[in-house]
């Protein structure tokens, strides 16, 4: 090879290098200017979850606050209230990126005040001395700990914290010793937790005064099967005036008799969907099949975020018992068990219908269109329940068998 076609060579080489280096450049440029943005999103999410967190917990505090002074229906709202506050305080709660153990305490409160006001939602009326005296206690701590939530908003927004990142902790870099992150004020937050004392009107004073037969081993044992894991997974938290007693493991409690599991619900956050709403129903009634509840058929669906929660209801001979329901929850990203609410209330047994869905039709206007009809049982009742149709909006009727009066009516859009 002449010099001539060496240095060819060479010209040829350094070219390819430069554009190499070009290309590389350009590339790393690139993918730097998205790590920043994915940073930058990263910890605004993070920080918008703390923000939600601490108004979910001072909404909990407002509420708990009145529910001091609430009387009559007012308490079964406010009961209400509280725990679809609670919820979202540990829906919030779990977005963060830390480990539990700096929200062992907190996580522990807000499901307590959870389980506590479905409690009262689920028995309804008035208030009892010692529920009351619960709230005035879970009132005084959710106060106190929603001042401590606000002190630590304002030192984040000020600088004196910073906000942790899950890539550090991914990829096992030690923060730096001099700075203070939003996980260290957790830390110290927790260690100040406010004392709540032992609830008298699920464990304590007022259970003691309860006769007892509930058997915790067999409870446990109940809660396991349910969830296909070991005993030994199951952490016990609690327990109620009517002896049941609510378990947890990660993010899901639970609470159990000596047979059966009667309510579940998970904490973790569903930001994605993968499975279809079939897919998801047809997961809800295999598990209720396996929960041990054969006689039960959907009866209607709703979807809350990325959750479809499916209702079921008895079926008593060609009937529909309506009294009888349950509900079960599934997650949309990985088609697992969210939510789960036992069977309340029994099939009445054997009922007539004095009077032909002809005659029941009735009571329905000339306006509507009956698309079909079914048996139901509703508040003990024989009663036919008629699907319509009126334009574009579809209508739900409910009609006493006995005496042919408009019990309910649904509306919604047609689909």
């Amino acid at each position: 090879m002449n010099e001539k076609h060496k240095r060819k060579l060479r010209r040829f080489a350094a070219v390819c290098a430069v554009t190499a280096f070009t290309v590389l450049a350009l590339f790393s440029a690139l993918y730097f200017a998205r790590v920043k943005d994915y940073r930058c999103a990263s910890r605004y999410s993070y920080e918008l979850s703390f923000e939600e967190t601490a108004a979910a917990v001072g909404a909990l505090s407002d509420t708990l606050e009145k529910s001091r002074y609430a009387t009559g229906e007012l308490c079964h709202a406010l009961a209400s209230e509280a725990f679809a506050e609670a919820c979202a305080a540990k829906a919030a709660l779990a977005t963060l990126p830390f480990s539990t153990v700096e929200m062992e305490q907190t996580k522990g409160f807000l499901g307590t005040v959870g389980d506590f006001t479905h409690t009262l939602c689920s028995r309804g009326g008035e208030f009892t001395d010692d529920e009351r005296a619960d709230v005035l206690a879970l009132s005084d701590a959710a106060s106190a700990y929603s001042a401590l939530l606000l002190d630590l908003k304002d030192a984040l927004s000020c600088g004196e914290l910073t906000m942790d990142s899950r890539e550090k902790q991914l990829v096992n870099i030690l923060p730096d010793p001099d700075e203070r992150h939003l996980s260290d004020g957790f830390a110290d937050a927790e260690a100040n937790f406010p004392t709540l004392r032992e609830l008298k009107s699920v464990s304590g004073e007022g259970a003691a005064a309860l006769p007892q037969y509930l058997d915790p081993a067999r409870a446990r044992a109940a809660a396991a099967a349910f969830l296909n894991v070991s005993e030994d997974l199951l952490r016990e938290e609690y327990s109620y005036a009517d002896g049941t007693i609510a378990f947890s493991r990660g993010t899901v409690t639970l609470r159990a008799d000596e047979e059966h599991v009667l309510t579940l619900s998970d904490s973790r956050l569903v930001d994605t969907v993968n499975a279809s709403d079939k897919r998801a129903s047809d997961k809800a009634r295999e598990l209720l099949r396996s929960a041990g509840y054969e006689n039960m058929t959907e009866s209607g669906r709703r979807k809350s975020g990325n959750v479809l929660y499916v209702t079921f209801v008895a079926k008593e001979g060609d009937a529909l018992c309506l009294d009888c329901s349950a509900e079960v929850g599934i997650a949309l990203d990985n088609c697992a068990l969210y939510f789960f609410r036992a069977p309340e209330g029994q099939p009445e047994g054997e009922l007539s219908w004095p009077l032909s869905a002809e005659d029941a039709k009735a009571a329905l206007p000339d306006s509507l269109e009956t698309l079909g009809v079914k048996k139901v049982i509703s508040g003990g009742e024989p009663c036919y329940r008629f699907r319509c149709r009126d334009g574009e909006r579809s209508v739900t009727v409910l009609v006493d068998a006995a005496y042919a009066r408009m019990r309910s009516v649904e509306v919604s859009p047609a689909a």
